[in-house]
């Protein structure tokens, strides 16, 4: 399982572009004022002794020019994912095992962080996405 099939996922959910408002595992110096990062992170809640479930913390942050966008574009992602389960993710290194999102749940709803250096705003919020190798539905029938 790959970090890029979770970010795949958010991307197919919220319609953001990879690359441009969305942001994979760290933020590019060209980054837009507004964007979105998907990073991972560490903290998982719990611990699962199963080799086929894998437990993935995942972290969004989002910024912008005003408050007000910054928080729309993290309650977007928050309202995509949030408390959904059943996901197939999008494999994207062609082999491997197939992975299922049991359970996407955030670990509080998106906290304000303040602004930057730039006097941006930021939002945080963290998510547990409950993996498990398998599949939900017939091959090639997509993430979504």
């Amino acid at each position: 399982m790959s970090f890029r099939e979770i970010v795949q996922l958010i991307a197919d959910l919220t319609g953001f572009t990879i690359g441009t408002k969305l942001q994979a595992g760290h933020l590019k110096q060209n980054a837009p004022v507004r964007y979105v990062l998907v990073q991972e992170t560490g903290g998982a809640t719990e611990y699962f002794p199963n080799e086929d479930v894998v437990f993935v913390a995942i972290q969004v942050l989002t910024r912008a020019a005003t408050y007000y966008e910054s928080r729309e574009d993290s309650y977007a992602v928050f309202h995509a994912i949030h408390g959904t389960a059943g996901w197939n993710l999008p494999r994207m290194d062609g082999s491997g095992e197939d992975y299922i999102a049991m359970t996407v749940e955030a670990v509080y709803a998106p906290q304000y962080l303040g602004v930057d250096d730039n006097n941006r705003h930021i939002f945080s919020t963290n998510y547990i996405f409950r993996m498990e190798q398998g599949s939900c539905a017939e091959p090639g029938s997509g993430s979504v």
